[in-house]
């Protein structure tokens, strides 16, 4: 029963952060979280606390603005003390020049009595990085003068 509800939760969770309210994340961070976010790109992280968590996601929304993270499946297991969570999502959106962004991501979890002290996601890096390569590619494009 108990990792039914934590199912449950994390699907409420991720449900919220899909529409753009990743408070709903920040606000299962224990104060000691560690949040990893694997990769050499714009959005690698290796950070400590909520205050660092939150600052994470306002650096997502501002390198793929609209690109939406889904949950696909969750698994739970562990005790309330040391309970794993894996997490399968799929990440999707436009880019601001217009093209689709398609890409999976899978998360590691360890929560202690409901709140988050580690998390870790993994996500394509080479479509991520292209991804973001794109982005930057475009706003340098338009921020340029137009020459008229």
């Amino acid at each position: 029963m108990y990792h039914a509800i934590v199912r449950s939760v994390v699907r409420r969770t991720w449900r919220k952060v899909n529409t753009g309210d990743y408070e709903a994340a920040v606000s299962m961070a224990a104060p000691d979280l560690r949040f990893r976010f694997v990769g050499d790109t714009a959005l690698g992280a290796d950070v400590r606390g909520p205050e660092a968590f939150r600052a994470w996601f306002a650096r997502f929304t501002e390198h793929l603005p609209g690109v939406r993270l889904r949950l696909v499946d969750v698994v739970a297991g562990g005790w309330p003390w040391n309970t794993k969570v894996a997490v399968w999502l799929q990440v999707a959106g436009t880019l601001e020049d217009g093209t689709p962004y398609r890409n999976i991501a899978m998360q590691w979890v360890t929560l202690r009595w409901g709140r988050m002290v580690d998390d870790i996601v993994v996500e394509d890096t080479l479509k991520l990085d292209a991804a973001l390569r794109r982005q930057q590619r475009h706003l340098l494009a338009t921020a340029q003068p137009s020459g008229d």
